[in-house]
């Protein structure tokens, strides 16, 4: 089994966006959305109404924290074994999930209007792209790497 400090940042930025969805989950729920809003994921004066909008937006927090939660859980379970042994498939598995989020996030938030939420996924992706590229060679040698 192999682990570089590459392996370590990655897991690491794993945890960090497991917190983050937890605080998705947490702090949405307890200070409403007020955090979230200014990281793209409402209007920027919070003007959300009171009532039956609120429960809503919270619950689409909830949802999405746990939806991320639970992505996060599976890449680090790939992370620490498969990965770590620099199997093929996960590394493949990990950034096509990744990839795959990206695209169809970053596409959603730009068609509706929302460059603010398109623009903060450019350092997750980041963060998560630069150790699979750094690692690349170590799973698919010098031909494909």
């Amino acid at each position: 089994m192999s682990t570089s400090p590459w392996d370590r940042v990655l897991i690491g930025l794993i945890a960090a966006t497991s917190m983050y969805a937890l605080a998705m989950i947490a702090a949405g729920a307890v200070v409403g959305t007020e955090l979230f809003d200014r990281l793209g994921f409402g209007p920027s004066d919070g003007a959300i109404g009171d009532g039956l909008q609120q429960d809503y937006v919270l619950l689409i927090f909830g949802v999405l924290g746990s939806v991320l939660v639970g992505w996060m859980v599976l890449l680090g379970g790939i992370v620490v074994g498969p990965f770590r042994r620099r199997e093929p498939w996960a590394w493949t598995a990990v950034a096509s999930s990744i990839g795959v989020w990206f695209v169809l996030d970053t596409t959603m938030s730009l068609v509706l209007g929302w460059p603010t939420h398109a623009a903060f996924n450019l350092p997750f992706a980041a963060g998560l792209g630069l150790p699979l590229f750094a690692l690349r060679h170590q799973f698919f040698g010098a031909a494909r790497g």
